[in-house]
């Protein structure tokens, strides 16, 4: 603005267009930089599932008489809404729990306070036993973008298909297997399926572990009919061995976890307000708007894959409650350039994916899914795309600075042919040379700033 508000503008004099060319290079240096770190590309980061860590962990005997005398009082003041049983598996888990375990199942159980009331809710709707929520704190202790290393992911920890089967998409934007509201009603509905297939809830936790024709197959080769029997008898992974016994300890233990010795602070429940928002808004400037911070939106909607909300849809954005229309009334006024902070590209005659990708160094495939593009669909003129940049060192990209080249301008010359062949674009071109119109006189100079 100083530059180009100066008397006679941004090239008065040589001393000024130098300082101003070494500005832009400076801000486009910055820009490759963001556009290295991601700049909203970038996948959000995962946390291990806690099935990983405790799911085959050793037993053995780690438990007392008292163990058992807490757990049977317990189920008498507050019975199960689900048969538990009481065998040396499940009171040894208690015992871990309480043992090597302590400090996890402590921080997961108060985590969990943040879901609970609402997943009970489901399961009671889809006719599934309440208590089966603690499934989430042995899969993932209630971390909603948990990722396995068989690639399982969120509360529930839905492999990618049984995610899709189950209706939770997943795409370069958002993987719904994240949503605790949509994935606990998938996890309800698979569960409840499990146990219409084997009439038997202990079954159908192993199967939700294992798999079905796992299950199945090691029921039918060893003739066993309930699950403590099958545990004992088939070459079952040692996961699923420990998997029902730990659900079970986890449920007794909720219900006295003072007794046995857990200090639990639950979280505040989960309530938001859903604003709708279409296409891609930059997640900080969603904060920024809603007058919190970016790192409460991504928590707030973790299914979203990026620090952006889809290009190609209207995505419904959750945020605290009592923030939704303070976010919706700074949506309607917010100026176009804002709403997102990363890289867009306006498609030229006869360009293609593959030339748009080499041009920006980003995978064909990636700008078609980010954009909602099918296999082969042609790009029609004008038509606007999100680009995503492949994250890398900042130094590589910042290192391909952008040198000045003046180029006479002839007749026939237009800024859309000339940013063509430069590999810029129209509104660059005009920036750079304090341009108002498209109009260009043969003869004039324009000074042109290449990547090399």
């Amino acid at each position: 603005d100083v530059y180009l508000t100066a008397p006679g503008g941004a090239y008065s004099s040589a001393a000024v267009a130098e300082a101003y060319r070494r500005t832009l290079h400076a801000v486009q240096v910055q820009e490759l930089e963001a556009l290295a770190a991601g700049d909203g590309f970038t996948e959000t980061q995962s946390e291990p599932a806690a099935i990983d860590d405790v799911g085959d962990v050793s037993l053995g005997s780690l438990y007392g008489g008292e163990i058992r005398s807490i757990a049977e009082d317990a189920l008498r003041r507050e019975p199960a809404d689900l048969s538990i049983e009481l065998n040396d598996s499940v009171l040894s888990c208690i015992g871990l729990y309480q043992g090597s375990l302590r400090e996890w199942f402590q921080a997961a159980l108060s985590r969990g306070g943040r879901y609970l009331p609402r997943i009970r809710e489901v399961f009671a709707a889809e006719g599934v036993p309440q208590d089966l929520a603690y499934l989430a704190l042995v899969e993932s202790a209630f971390h909603t973008r948990a990722l396995s290393r068989a690639k399982a992911k969120g509360m529930w920890q839905f492999m990618p298909a049984t995610g899709r089967r189950f209706g939770l998409a997943q795409d370069w934007w958002v993987d719904e297997r994240s949503d605790p509201e949509k994935a606990t009603h998938a996890a309800a509905r698979y569960l409840r399926e499990l146990y219409e297939l084997f009439g038997d809830w202990n079954l159908a936790l192993a199967s939700y572990n294992a798999g079905e024709g796992r299950v199945s197959r090691a029921m039918e080769r060893y003739g066993a009919s309930d699950f403590w029997s099958l545990s004992r008898v088939s070459n079952l992974a040692q996961e699923t061995r420990n998997y029902v016994p730990m659900i079970h300890a986890a449920i007794i233990v909720a219900k006295a976890a003072d007794r046995y010795g857990f200090d639990i602070a639950p979280e505040p429940v989960f309530t938001y307000d859903a604003v709708p928002v279409k296409g891609a808004v930059d997640l900080r400037v969603i904060a920024e708007c809603a007058g919190t911070g970016v790192t409460t939106v991504q928590s707030f909607n973790p299914e979203l894959r990026r620090l952006a909300t889809p290009a190609n849809r209207t995505f419904r954005v959750k945020v605290p409650t009592g923030k939704g229309e303070q976010l919706a009334g700074c949506l309607q006024t917010l100026p176009a350039e804002k709403r997102v902070a990363f890289r867009t590209h306006v498609v030229g005659r006869g360009q293609t994916l593959s030339s748009i990708a080499r041009r920006y160094g980003a995978e064909t495939r990636a700008i078609a899914s980010a954009n909602g593009l099918g296999s082969g669909k042609r790009l029609a003129r004008g038509t606007e795309l999100i680009i995503p940049v492949k994250a890398g060192p900042a130094r590589d990209l910042a290192a391909r600075t952008r040198t000045a080249v003046r180029h006479r301008i002839r007749s026939g010359d237009t800024l859309h042919a000339l940013a063509q062949r430069y590999n810029t674009t129209v509104a660059d071109l005009m920036s750079w040379n304090n341009l108002t119109g498209s109009l260009l006189a043969a003869g004039n100079t324009l000074t042109i700033y290449t990547i090399r």
